[in-house]
């Protein structure tokens, strides 16, 4: 057990409480699926013993919390339980001995706003079109900042595009002014399917074309590649971020320090629950607010998370040939973009705030447990020709219907 444990009983208690959300929330794979599975063996034992407990009432809200783990009220009656002082003795202590030794193993938190509450009306894709489309990018602008959002959303019911619409418009209300940024969104797929609508949200709109798997990193490659001007950074932002009003200016300003070619823009991503992800969006865009409030929110914290919100030079992203186009699907290549950037260039971190709005889950696993690209050696992609072609799986769609071949039907 360790050694090096916090004597703070809430500090304790929390982890007690979290490793048991962890553990049984069907939301909180949806956070990262493989660091989940890593986790359990260590969660896992903590839901053994607090159901097993000899103080009957930590067994008994215990049990309660077990069979609902998202309920925010049988959260706090058990950690408020487990910080009573005629709580503690040895069966307490090696509760919290598990909990703490799953929290040192686990790369997922998880966080409950003080003033959270499930009861959160929907917001769907009709409600934010009746939202401005705000300031576009005015004409004859040179913009210094790229920002790449790679795209498809063919079979979760318009959540994604929900999502996209929502990481649009607060990319629209910005204190960066607005000649300095675009906006690019690359969405790929058999055919355009969203154009229309992503249109009067985005400054530029480059379709893809590529019917089977989603290939992440070579979209990207394309946004980059084919954005039109010069600009002197890159971010890679994901269609389900939700930014606050800072968020462009403060990541631009950073590369104003010396000797700064990319970083991370946080440490600990907020992967919101549907709820809190609905009541996100109407506190940033209905009510105009820098940022969502967190004590009004739920959801799980992918803790030092490979991806999501990058920024680069445009010179150091070239450099390492850009992101690696043979990943498929979800898994493994942010990491890998990070590994060889971080290799090749100074490559920084830092602790904003990140909230992921919830969206149906994409990842998947091997049959072994593995991430469904492991067999692609990291740090290996030598590309033997230009990256980012538009027309790089056009084979894949027939030129009269824009659907699928046959092939492809076959091999997806």
């Amino acid at each position: 057990m360790p050694t090096l444990r916090p004597s703070d009983v809430h500090t304790l208690a929390t982890a007690v409480v979290d490793s048991i959300a962890v553990a049984l929330d069907p939301d909180a794979p949806h956070s990262g699926l493989y660091y989940w599975e890593c986790a359990r063996p260590y969660t896992g034992k903590v839901v053994e013993a607090v159901r097993d407990a000899e103080n009957p009432t930590i067994r008994e809200l215990g049990r309660a919390l077990i069979d609902a783990p998202a309920d925010p009220e049988r959260y706090a009656a058990l950690r408020e339980a487990l910080k009573a002082p005629e709580a503690q003795g040895p069966d307490t202590d090696r509760i919290f001995d598990l909990a703490w030794e799953s929290e040192c193993n686990n790369r997922l938190g998880h966080h409950v706003g003080a003033h959270y509450t499930a009861k959160e009306g929907l917001v769907s894709v009709d409600d934010l079109r009746t939202l401005p489309p705000g300031p576009g990018l005015p004409p004859g602008a040179d913009p210094e900042v790229l920002i790449v959002v790679p795209f498809r959303d063919r079979d979760t019911g318009g959540a994604r595009l929900r999502n996209l619409l929502a990481c649009l418009q607060s990319l629209r209300d910005q204190s960066l002014p607005r000649d300095r940024y675009q906006v690019t969104v690359v969405e790929s797929d058999s055919f355009p399917r969203w154009r229309d609508v992503i249109e009067p949200y985005a400054d530029n709109y480059l379709f893809a074309p590529k019917a089977s798997t989603f290939n992440k990193s070579w979209v990207v490659n394309v946004g980059v590649v084919h954005s039109p001007g010069r600009s002197e950074v890159v971010s890679i932002l994901d269609a389900d971020v939700l930014a606050d009003r800072d968020f462009v200016r403060r990541n631009a300003e950073r590369f104003e320090r010396p000797g700064t070619m990319g970083h991370l823009t946080y440490r600990n991503m907020l992967c919101l629950d549907t709820p809190s992800s609905q009541r996100a969006i109407r506190e940033r865009l209905w009510d105009r607010a820098a940022q969502p409030d967190l004590d009004h929110l739920r959801g799980y914290t992918l803790r030092r998370g490979p991806g999501c919100s990058l920024w680069v030079r445009t010179s150091a992203f070239f450099r390492i040939d850009g992101m690696d186009e043979r990943y498929e699907g979800w898994g493994g290549e942010d990491i890998d973009f990070n590994y060889r950037f971080d290799f090749a260039n100074a490559y920084d971190s830092y602790d904003d705030p990140l909230l992921h709005l919830r969206h149906p889950p994409a990842s998947a696993l091997r049959e072994d447990g593995e991430l469904v690209n492991a067999h692609i050696p990291p740090l290996s992609w030598k590309p033997e020709e230009p990256i980012g072609r538009i027309d790089r799986f056009a084979h894949e769609i027939t030129p009269v219907t824009g659907e699928q071949t046959k092939e492809t039907v076959e091999a997806a």
